[in-house]
């Protein structure tokens, strides 16, 4: 045989190969039976890659920003969490220790989706819309699938779909991670993902206080109609010295707000604040306020 000839069939045998054990992990193979189809399938762990068919999410998740690019427009609170930063640059989860009526939103831990994955978390973003339904994102090491589950592909033939036996859910791997309640809202964030068109997002709606956020702060919240504005951000970071930045933005605050907001400002550095800057423009009210952690934490939003 032709030397160039026989490389040429090898390579063609290969691809081949490939193009039909990727088909059949969607249609399963002939020779299992009808009740080892029926099985619910749970994934070997892996420590460099989510071991299971079809495309993997793939998209920036380094903010809240990215986050509500994924999300519905219908959204009304989020919530973005850099996990790895903070356990790399301060001694104890201070987000743990953040009170309500800072946050406005209850704060999601790292535990909660620790189990959820029995594996480690990175980035955690958690959102909420009208419907009562709910987005949870969120990046881990080592990348497993330790849960069993039932597979269906998306409707675009794409993504693996996985319905969870051990909770109520469905997951689409990747970076980040996707969670949702239903197929439906799974298969809606894809859409969102896989649209040529820019979609209507949850960006969209909270872009006026977005414009003026900052990029560094590694815990941040974006909620609608708080009572004290119609839109609220808040950002939350650890300088090198250990002080902290806090910066909350008002879209269209309430004149109560607005004007006890100034007035603390006036005794900022008297009460220990190293800064405290308030900035209006049209319909933003922003502040900026650095010092000790429980200084910063319990200084008033509203």
């Amino acid at each position: 045989m032709n030397p160039k000839i026989g490389v040429q069939l090898i390579a063609a045998f290969m691809i081949l190969s490939m193009i039909l054990s990727s088909v059949a992990y969607f249609i399963g193979s002939d020779d299992s039976s009808e009740e080892d189809n029926n099985q619910p399938y749970i994934n070997n762990p892996q420590t460099e890659y989510f071991n299971v068919g079809g495309k993997q999410v793939f998209h920036s998740f380094n903010s809240i920003a990215d986050g509500l690019q994924m999300s519905n427009p219908q959204t009304f609170e989020a919530q973005f969490l850099d996990v790895e930063y903070i356990e790399s640059t301060a001694p104890e989860p201070w987000n743990e220790q953040l009170p309500l009526n800072l946050t406005t939103v209850y704060v999601r831990n790292k535990v909660e989706v620790d189990n959820l994955y029995m594996t480690s978390s990175k980035q955690i973003y958690f959102s909420q819309d009208l419907n009562n339904e709910f987005l949870l994102l969120s990046t881990m090491t080592p990348k497993i699938v330790s849960f069993e589950y039932i597979g269906l592909p998306s409707s675009d033939n794409q993504y693996l779909l996985l319905s969870r036996l051990d909770t109520t859910g469905t997951n689409v791997m990747g970076e980040p991670t996707i969670f949702t309640p239903t197929r439906e809202s799974a298969e809606a964030v894809v859409s969102i993902i896989e649209s040529f068109a820019v979609p209507p997002t949850a960006y969209d709606t909270f872009s006026p206080v977005l414009n003026y956020s900052d990029d560094y702060s590694e815990f941040q919240v974006v909620k609608s109609q708080a009572g004290f504005a119609d839109l609220y951000y808040l950002g939350l970071h650890r300088n090198d010295d250990g002080s902290f930045t806090r910066t909350t933005i008002y879209y269209y605050p309430s004149a109560k707000s607005a004007a006890h907001i100034s007035e603390l400002a006036l005794s900022g550095s008297e009460r220990g604040f190293s800064q405290y800057d308030v900035t209006t423009e049209e319909d933003i009210l922003k502040v900026v306020l650095t010092g000790e952690f429980s200084l910063v934490t319990g200084e008033d939003i509203e």
